[in-house]
């Protein structure tokens, strides 16, 4: 059942995160918004009017004085409101009719040594099916006839550009993430007095991508020219994947590398799954894994070690983080254990050291009531003989009740009987265990001494006017040691968002560990630990199994 929510959890996991890169991809390809309308028709105007027809998609020819060159086609159907005539003008002196009627008229010197300086962008009525026509002059020698058409409604190609910049600025933002959180890790790291030094191998990996994948894509409008030539070069992808490399050979775990494996594997599944939906749907995705494979083959690696330097910075990022948690809870575990060891150590050795008062209490008294009984006895006072032994059989059925011939769960139980007598609670406890039991001490110590130090404290809490109670059951049964534990309360119960059970106890961080240490050890042997409650009785119980010799 573990497993399979493992794979449920990575499973979750893998889809957010082909989900979001999915999305994001969607801003990173933009198709070309412009088509190109091709003229159907030329001719050869002279000064009189009259026209010379020629084939428009062959050289014109040279003009007299005085001619011009006349070209005309149809505009395509279903135009929307907002579409643009985008064309070259310079050099050239031209005039633009939509259906006989002047659209729009220029004329532009080219200076010289330039080319395609100026362009027309004219804004279309909604419609479809017009004749544009086009009178033109050259005013140079390299004026551009005809004049290449565009119609689109992006004439300055901004969602191209955007698809540009988001091609390289999402990838690159996502390895200076990487570079942040590494960074904050190996910090946190040194907050709590681990210091991970190899930690900045992947920091510097995911720095010099950042660097690297900008320079490439924007460096030439943003940076210094002695900048953008160093920061975009092949070597300093190359210096990315050495401190990657290293990074990984400093970490032997046999933990780190199943886990990267399992996470390579998974990734894997899930570009191939990707990519067979991308080809299926002739996307994009399938053909630039394409692209990468043909350009594998010549001998370019540029493209595939970026992507798959990109996936490692992300991975060792993540499982840096993943280790980091766990070293740290670790840590705090540990801590809080110690302190409750020591809290126990020093209950019980309060506890003895009452003992030993009570004891030296009881010696002097005794010394008392036998000088007390030797001078009756001398006297030949009877009747002070005889009170002096009812007063010693009063003590002697006061002794310590003894729960069970298993030391460590007798001393539990008488001390949780002592603390319960002193706060007014009634302690009933049934224990039916032989000697030893294949249990260790230390885990039976820890489950019980949690469960009664939170019956006491919930007992404690009962309100006025209800009788204070515990009881406990434990009992061997087969192979199992079924554990019961009720003790009345408020019926004030704290939970965290997620339903679980919270400390009521005034200082969070130093408790709460109880609950936790109880399920690790009914977990340890093949049980649960069962948490429920009324609104007068708080019950905790589980059966721990006994393991197979």
């Amino acid at each position: 059942m573990k497993r399979l929510s493992k794979a449920l959890y990575a499973l979750a996991f893998l889809g957010v995160c082909a989900g979001a890169m999915v999305f994001l991809h969607l801003f990173t390809q933009a198709e070309s918004g412009f088509s190109y309308p091709a003229w159907e028709a030329g001719a050869v105007v002279s000064p009189d009017g009259a026209e010379t027809a020629f084939d428009p998609a062959a050289l014109p020819p040279e003009l007299e004085p005085g001619e011009a060159y006349r070209y005309a086609l149809t505009l395509p159907e279903g135009r929307r409101n907002g579409e643009f005539l985008i064309f070259e003008t310079a050099g050239l002196a031209i005039s633009a009719y939509l259906d006989g009627q002047e659209l729009w008229r220029s004329a532009a010197v080219q200076p010289p040594d330039t080319a395609n300086q100026s362009q027309a962008q004219i804004a279309l009525p909604a419609g479809g099916g017009e004749t544009l026509a086009m009178e033109l002059s050259p005013l140079s020698d390299t004026a551009l006839v005809p004049p290449i058409l565009r119609l689109s409604y992006d004439p300055t190609d901004q969602a191209g550009t955007i698809a540009y910049a988001n091609y390289y600025g999402l990838a690159a933002g996502a390895s200076a993430l990487a570079a942040v959180l590494l960074w904050g890790l190996f910090l946190l790291g040194l907050a709590h007095g681990k210091r991970n030094w190899t930690l900045l191998l992947p920091t510097l990996a995911a720095v010099l991508l950042t660097v690297h994948r900008l320079a490439v894509g924007y460096g030439a409008y943003f940076l210094p020219q002695a900048l953008q030539g160093p920061l975009s070069s092949p070597w300093l992808e190359g210096l990315t994947a050495l401190a990657l490399l290293a990074y990984l050979l400093f970490h032997r775990e046999r933990i780190f590398w199943k886990t990267l494996g399992l996470l390579a594997a998974w990734s894997a599944g899930a570009l191939a799954v990707a990519a067979l939906v991308s080809h299926l749907r002739d996307g994009y995705l399938a053909q630039y894994l394409s692209f990468l494979a043909a350009q594998l083959q010549g001998g370019f690696l540029t493209g595939t070690l970026y992507w798959l330097i990109w996936w490692l910075v992300l991975v060792c990022a993540a499982l840096s983080a993943w280790d980091l948690a766990r070293s740290i809870v670790r840590a705090q575990g540990t801590a809080q254990a110690l302190a409750l060891k020591n809290q126990l150590v020093m209950e019980n050795y309060r506890s003895m050291e009452d003992k030993l008062r009570e004891s030296a209490s009881l010696r002097h008294g005794f010394s008392a009531q036998v000088a007390v009984l030797d001078a009756a006895v001398r006297e030949r006072n009877w009747e002070s003989v005889e009170r002096c032994v009812a007063a010693w059989k009063r003590d002697t059925s006061q002794e310590t009740t003894r729960f069970t011939e298993h030391t460590a769960v007798n001393a539990i139980l008488q001390d949780a009987a002592g603390r319960a007598r002193e706060a007014g609670v009634r302690f009933e406890a049934t224990t039916i265990i032989p000697k030893s039991i294949p249990i260790p001490d230390e885990d039976i110590c820890a489950l019980l001494i949690n469960i009664l130090d939170n019956a006491l404290d919930g007992a404690s809490r009962t309100p006025e006017g209800r009788e204070k109670i515990i009881r406990f059951r434990m009992r061997v049964e087969g192979k199992f040691l079924p554990i019961l534990c009720e003790n009345t309360f408020d019926g004030q119960v704290a939970t965290d968002a997620g339903g679980g059970l919270k400390t009521t106890k005034p200082d969070p961080a130093s408790h709460g560990f109880g609950l936790a240490q109880m399920r690790a050890v009914a977990e340890k042997y093949d049980s649960v630990l069962s948490v429920s409650w009324t609104d007068e009785w708080f019950t905790v119980q589980t059966a721990l199994q006994f393991p197979e010799k």
